[in-house]
């Protein structure tokens, strides 16, 4: 035989448990007429009465009590199945996909706070450019620098960022003129559009002729670039957060007077239910800490 359609079935189900097919179509949120339509339907497919219609409730007559039995346990498994999808399979281990240069940067300077504050949970970094496939299991959650549209994930804001100009303590001198330092500096750029946009912003405003500026030295790698402005090669543009510990440790300093706000964000990408999963909730209460510090 072949089966009958998984909503009649569901109809059946609601009004065989209350008795009533008014009040499982109040439950259904559907009219009483739908529920009568689908449950005659299945009467039909299975060539025999379920229900003994009376003038306000309804009861099961021999066949419905046989199949009512059944039609719980294949709902009942259908729900566990269901509810297995939306489960943890690792609770304390957390699956991270994240940038390199933000995972270099950033999150790995602060893994020893995180530890001492997550309740046991072990963080697993897949540091990397390309986007997770969650569901493979590639990773539990990302972290993102973007406009925050991730198709079919969800996402939500950590914070924002600023470009600033960045260089080795004591390879500029702050008490003299910006312009003519910099013509005589290799310029290193972060191939990204707020670093683009933050470059065009300096040489509009120290009004710097296209024929007068420097070469640059072009790196698709927040880090490397980091790694080049630490080395002396040159001035960079850099994002506020991806330099902080070098600031702090004054091996990098920033020049004073200029700072744009990045257009990309950071986000916390993942699929719907990741975010209701403990280990998941924890990363994102200690991430939004140590973003507003």
């Amino acid at each position: 035989m072949n089966l009958p359609p998984l909503k009649s079935l569901l109809y059946f189900k609601h009004a065989a448990e209350l008795g009533s097919f008014k009040l499982a179509a109040e439950q259904l949120f559907v009219t009483q007429a739908a529920i009568s339509q689908q449950i005659r339907a299945l009467e039909e497919h299975l060539q025999c009465e379920l229900f003994v219609r009376q003038t306000r409730a309804v009861s099961l007559t021999r066949q419905g009590e046989q199949l009512l039995p059944h039609v719980l346990s294949a709902f009942g498994h259908l729900e566990a199945g269901l509810g297995a999808l939306a489960q943890d399979p690792e609770p304390k281990t957390l699956n991270i996909s994240v940038l390199p240069s933000f995972a270099a940067c950033w999150l790995l300077p602060r893994i020893q706070d995180f530890s001492q504050n997550s309740e046991g949970i072990k963080l697993r970094i897949d540091p990397s450019d390309r986007h997770a496939d969650f569901e493979q299991g590639e990773a539990d959650i990302g972290l993102r620098f973007g406009e925050g549209h991730y198709p079919d994930l969800h996402s939500e804001l950590l914070g924002d960022d600023q470009m600033l100009l960045v260089y080795k303590t004591g390879m500029l001198d702050e008490s003299a003129p910006l312009k003519p330092q910099l013509l005589k500096s290799q310029l290193i750029m972060d191939i990204c559009p707020d670093a683009e946009r933050a470059w065009q912003s300096v040489v509009a405003e120290l009004n710097i002729a296209t024929e007068q500026l420097p070469r640059f030295l072009e790196i698709d790698n927040a880090a490397l670039v980091i790694q080049a402005v630490l080395a002396g090669q040159g001035v960079g543009m850099l994002r506020k957060r991806l330099i902080e510990s070098h600031v702090a440790l004054s091996q990098l300093k920033i020049w004073p007077g200029f700072e744009l706000q990045c257009h990309y964000q950071y986000f916390l990408v993942g699929p719907q239910r990741h975010f209701s999963w403990h280990k998941v909730k924890v990363f994102q209460d200690w991430l939004m800490m140590q973003f507003n510090r």
